[in-house]
């Protein structure tokens, strides 16, 4: 369609549902006529961010209440997005190509903050990408810098081993190695994702000698080697509880004394968390400092060796444990 078109209603059977006037749905409904008249305008502009973002808030308070269905929300999602916004970055996070929404594609399409050419999908993206979470994922990649920046000061030509866990796409790696190519740091990255591997192994390819890539479960193979550093920034928040301590009780295991074991996890305080999970099926395991110390403690790791940081927009939070 036309960006300028009148975005066709909803099918019956879902207008009914999101038209029954029981206590909050009244918020459904109001999110589906903004998100027609966005559509109808070509897309949201800056200065329509945040009513867009208030509507949300209010939809995902119903949806937490139990006023409103959270499964006839993501229904209201997919038709409405495969109507008219196909081809953006909510489409692909929704449509999980790999079998998850923050596959190794979506993670590469948001640290080069790719859009869509259409100017009405244009906006959307832009839309997307100026949300709390993209920026705390390109956040997570200048944290990884800056560690492997502290592990490499002073340490002159003495070789560094790097285990990158769930790598995805591996541009953090690349893009440190093309600014550091005097350190002898040495990547072993690890995912369960055979096309994340591929794409990686092209990014890399100019210096393959510093960096091995394994197509594995971490959950059920590590390399042990030995690391000065393990890093794992986009796992984690997808575990539970128990296999969150078992994997961590692994990573330390194969960590040298005097290294570090920096894991990733999104906090509770997330302004995305109901754009991600409501138009997105974008649903992470959210976890407190106080919630990652005590799993950090569980899995082994002494008091005053756990450290709990964050990136700028503190979305991001970093479980430090040092070995």
């Amino acid at each position: 369609m036309s960006y300028n078109s009148q975005p066709t209603m909803p099918p019956l059977a879902l207008q009914e549902r999101l038209y029954e006037r029981r206590g909050g749905v009244e918020s459904l409904v109001q999110l589906d006529e903004l998100l027609r008249e966005l559509i109808a305008s070509g897309g949201p502009m800056p200065h329509e961010y945040a009513l867009l973002n208030r509507a949300l808030r209010q939809l995902g308070d119903t949806v937490r209440a139990k006023v409103v269905n959270r499964e006839d929300v993501l229904a209201y999602s997919h038709d409405i997005t495969s109507r008219h916004l196909e081809g953006t970055m909510q489409a692909r996070a929704l449509g999980k190509k790999y079998g998850y929404s923050g596959d190794f594609e979506i993670i590469e399409a948001i640290y080069t903050l790719q859009t869509a050419q259409e100017p009405h999908l244009r906006r959307w993206d832009l839309y997307f990408h100026s949300q709390a979470a993209p920026n705390a994922v390109r956040n997570r990649k200048a944290y990884f810098h800056q560690l492997l920046n502290s592990h490499t000061a002073g340490r002159a030509k003495a070789p560094v081993r790097v285990l990158n866990v769930a790598s995805g796409p591996a541009r953090d790696v690349h893009e440190w190695v093309l600014d550091n190519p005097e350190h002898e740091v040495f990547f072993d990255c690890v995912d369960a994702e055979i096309h994340a591997i591929e794409c990686a192994k092209k990014m890399c390819a100019p210096f393959a000698r510093r960096v091995e890539f394994y197509h594995r479960n971490v959950l059920r193979f590590l390399p042990s080697k030995g690391y000065e550093l393990v890093w794992s920034a986009g796992l984690f928040d997808y575990l539970t509880d128990r296999s969150f301590v078992f994997l961590l009780k692994a990573l330390m295991a194969v960590t040298k004394r005097g290294g570090e074991v920096v894991v990733g996890n999104f906090s509770d305080f997330n302004p995305s968390r109901d754009y991600m999970e409501l138009l997105g099926d974008w649903v992470l395991q959210h976890r407190t400092r106080d919630h990652l110390r005590e799993l950090a403690l569980a899995a082994g790791a002494e008091s005053d060796a756990i450290d709990i940081q964050w990136e700028p927009e503190g979305v991001n939070l970093f479980l430090h444990v040092r070995r």
